[in-house]
């Protein structure tokens, strides 16, 4: 376990597989992700290699695996490295990823919008530019700004 600073390889890695999945919901398998790798040319990137990171049982990986694993989680390589871009990603993540929630207001009118309910295929970059988008209509709405 990593100090109150650090960053745990492992935690950080066991994180993204735990956020992020595939677009049916279903968690990436080590052996998905290790694929991938390989196919970008990361080297030690077997399944059984990225079960040990996620683990703690090794501990040091190289440069090529960790950027390879933070393109294909979509983060920077800083968020297995960096306590502030850990910190601000995971933050990210989470907001993606939590569960949808219904404004008070609109409780029963079926017209809150579900941004992160799901948008398969779209990017980080755009599904932020779309919660930005939605929050500023919200906010004008909250203003009387009448359409």
């Amino acid at each position: 376990m990593a100090g109150a600073n650090e960053v745990s390889f492992a935690e950080a890695l066991s994180f993204l597989y735990d956020r992020c999945k595939r677009e049916n919901g279903k968690p990436y398998s080590d052996r998905d992700v290790a694929q991938v790798l390989k196919e970008a040319g990361a080297a030690d990137s077997s399944h059984s290699y990225l079960w040990m990171l996620r683990n703690g049982k090794k501990t040091d990986p190289r440069a090529s695996v960790i950027g390879a694993l933070a393109r294909f989680f979509g983060v920077p390589a800083g968020f297995f490295l960096d306590p502030a871009v850990h910190a601000e990603w995971t933050d990210r993540i989470d907001r993606r990823t939590r569960p949808p929630e219904v404004p008070a207001q609109r409780q029963g009118q079926g017209q809150a919008v579900l941004l992160r309910a799901g948008l398969p295929g779209i990017s980080d970059q755009a599904r932020t530019l779309i919660e930005a988008l939605a929050e500023h209509v919200s906010e004008l709405e909250h203003k009387g700004f009448k359409h």
